[in-house]
């Protein structure tokens, strides 16, 4: 399935490149912004205008690959064998302590001075930018909830941040939260990835 409006492939939803949403058939949803995209909650509405998509495409371009906490664990593996690969170990154990309740992450809670179509902007900016692949779009009456994928990285595998924005008169609030199962600590992960947000979130994207 490709992506009808960037060309790339394209699965789920929505399109991990430039956030558009995907019909059944690998097309556009059709969405119309009958109001300045600014003042736009509704995610379909938003991601059509030209500002918001192009910002998004330019900010998935700067993305960078850092080495995934599973590259890591084959690392290991050849560095110190133990009979089982740490890799498929790994696969096998995170989505079982996941199941038995064991998880991390944080929450954040914050008032952004601007309109709640920028802050969407921003951070579907940030999100791609950040190699942080959007999952799942829930739209409410007065905003949206947006959940991506926090990538595995160094310190701890793969996991979900999840944005929640609120129209609030002439500001926005926004709660962020990542959830890694399957482990207990994350060495610091989750509030990097908020800091990086809602640093993200204060100016509109260059």
């Amino acid at each position: 399935m490709f992506c009808s409006h960037c060309g790339q492939p394209a699965a789920n939803r929505f399109c991990a490149h430039c956030g558009q949403p995907l019909d059944n058939g690998g097309g556009l949803a059709i969405a119309v912004v009958d109001e300045p995209w600014e003042e736009e909650f509704r995610y379909e509405a938003l991601i059509r205008a030209p500002q918001v998509r192009d910002a998004i495409s330019r900010h998935a371009s700067f993305a960078r690959k850092g080495m995934p906490g599973e590259q890591f664990l084959k690392i290991c593996d050849k560095l110190m064998p133990i009979g089982v690969p740490m890799e498929s170990l790994a696969a096998v154990i995170q989505p079982l302590y996941a199941a038995l309740g064991i998880q991390t992450g944080k929450q954040r809670l914050v008032q952004i001075q601007a309109s709640i179509g920028r802050v969407m902007q921003r951070t579907l900016c940030s999100l791609a930018r950040r190699g942080q692949s959007l999952r799942d779009v829930q739209q409410a009456a007065d905003g949206c909830v947006l959940t991506a994928e926090l990538p595995s990285d160094l310190f701890a595998l793969a996991g979900d941040i999840m944005v929640t924005l609120r129209r609030r008169d002439a500001s926005t609030e926004v709660n962020a939260a990542t959830k890694i199962g399957g482990q207990w600590f994350d060495w610091g992960k989750s509030n990097r990835a908020l800091d990086q947000l809602f640093t993200d979130l204060q100016l509109d994207p260059g």
